[in-house]
């Protein structure tokens, strides 16, 4: 009796531990990461980063219920979890939320939005290089100031009119830029804190004295935006000359754009971009409505390095006459064939480090209108970043290991293939038959 009670008493407990064991499994994981170059961890500068996190940070990814996708995206989450617990991460079905992924903007399946102190990014790159500079970005903006100058009919970054530029300004607050107008006919003066300034499109011309004024913010070492249409020089010819930058006559016309569908000559596209920190790794193809023509002049004007930045495609040219109708290239009137060159970044060596300036031809592309179309809304919000010197991005190595693949030589691949395919099994049946045949002679 008492050795039944024994028994029965030590496989109760033995289940109870089991149980038990189970129950910290769920509730605790012990990870270790034993590979040569530690890839299934987070690489030190990751790390070194999340130490500066001060506030939550939010990581929700959209991916429907699909465990080839989601698994992926939990587990390159879960080495940033591991080392800051307190970063929240949930998972969202498109397809149950679909106004929600539409306001997001959020355009592939397990898209990654990161939320942190009101701004927000999206994330299609799930590499930790680019989770790592996503989380970077969003430390940093938060004290950009992006200055726009008003007062000559520019178009607005809190515009909703179809010209204006209003919802591209909603998605820089979103990244956590702060934004503020300036008309300077008021103020005679460009604030000291102006990360960025912005001239989007003037219709009326500037004063003397207001010209003056961004030459002189230019002179102090300021990173200036300038978004110019066709025959809208705006009294700003002069400035233009400072950089080495003509802006030539007409409007660009592209018979390419009749091939994707685009109904007005006017409309130009651009598909290949320079190496260029400003267009680094972009790829998608942007349009450009109604755009001007841009051509250096004078390369040693100012000290700047001026490196074309956007170009259109062959077969283009800038209409001098109306683009209404059917229009042709007309050489003797000074039309010049393409490729044409859209948009010049500039850069020169400031005791306050190096100055940047983007001048683009068009404004259009970053309307309201426009914005949406192709890959618009990324490279602008590409340009803000170099211009507000967001692109020191982390340089995170891609780690390998030396194990991940066997190289062998054709007579030993085919040894083991033989070894597998017929001696082993050969070798198992003929023990099984010895072990029968002895056992049936005993």
């Amino acid at each position: 009796m008492k050795q039944r009670l024994e028994s029965t008493f030590f496989h109760l407990l033995l289940v109870i531990a089991i149980g038990l064991l189970g129950w910290l499994t769920q509730r605790y994981a012990l990870v270790s990461d034993w590979t040569e170059s530690g890839r299934n961890s987070l690489h030190p500068v990751s790390q070194q980063l999340l130490t500066r996190l001060d506030a939550p940070l939010k990581i929700t990814s959209f991916a429907p219920k699909n465990s080839a996708l989601r698994d992926p995206i939990k587990d390159i989450v879960a080495r940033y979890r591991r080392f800051r617990p307190d970063i929240e991460f949930k998972f969202v079905n498109p397809a149950m939320q679909p106004q929600l992924t539409r306001e997001l903007g959020i355009q592939v399946s397990g898209e990654l939005i990161l939320e942190y102190k009101g701004r927000r990014e999206n994330l299609r790159n799930l590499e930790e290089e680019g989770i790592s500079n996503a989380i970077q970005r969003l430390i940093q903006q938060g004290d950009k100031w992006i200055v726009f100058i008003i007062g000559h009919g520019e178009r607005r970054l809190d515009g909703k009119a179809n010209f204006n530029l209003g919802d591209f300004g909603d998605e820089l607050k979103r990244k956590g830029y702060h934004l503020q107008d300036l008309d300077l006919a008021k103020h005679l003066q460009i604030p000291i804190n102006t990360g960025l300034l912005v001239i989007a499109g003037p219709q009326n011309d500037y004063l003397p004295g207001e010209t003056n004024l961004v030459a002189d913010y230019l002179e102090t070492g300021g990173n200036l935006l300038w978004l110019s249409d066709p025959g809208k020089n705006s009294g700003l010819t002069s400035l233009s000359k400072k950089l080495g930058i003509e802006i030539l006559p007409g409007t660009i016309v592209d018979p390419n754009a009749e091939g994707l569908g685009l109904k007005s000559p006017a409309i130009t596209l651009a598909t290949q971009y320079p190496k260029h920190p400003a267009v680094a790794n972009f790829k998608a193809i942007t349009i450009y409505p109604y755009a001007a023509a841009l051509q250096a002049t004078d390369s040693e004007a100012g000290g700047w390095l001026r490196t074309p930045l956007l170009n259109t495609l062959p077969r283009t040219w800038n209409e001098t006459s109306p683009t209404k109708g059917e229009v042709t290239h007309n050489p003797e009137q000074g039309e010049q064939a393409g490729p044409l060159t859209i948009g010049y970044a500039l850069t020169r060596n400031h005791e306050k480090g190096e100055q940047r300036i983007v001048l683009i031809g068009d404004g259009d592309f970053l309307s309201n209108t426009y914005l949406a179309n192709g890959g618009n809304q990324d490279l602008g919000l590409n340009l803000v970043r170099w211009l507000s010197e967001d692109d020191q991005l982390l340089d995170i190595p891609a780690r390998t290991g030396r194990d991940l693949n066997i190289e062998l030589t054709p007579t030993t691949g085919a040894i083991i293939g033989f070894g597998f395919l017929l001696v082993i099994p050969l070798g198992l049946l003929s023990t099984g038959m010895l072990i029968w045949w002895r056992r049936r002679r005993s």
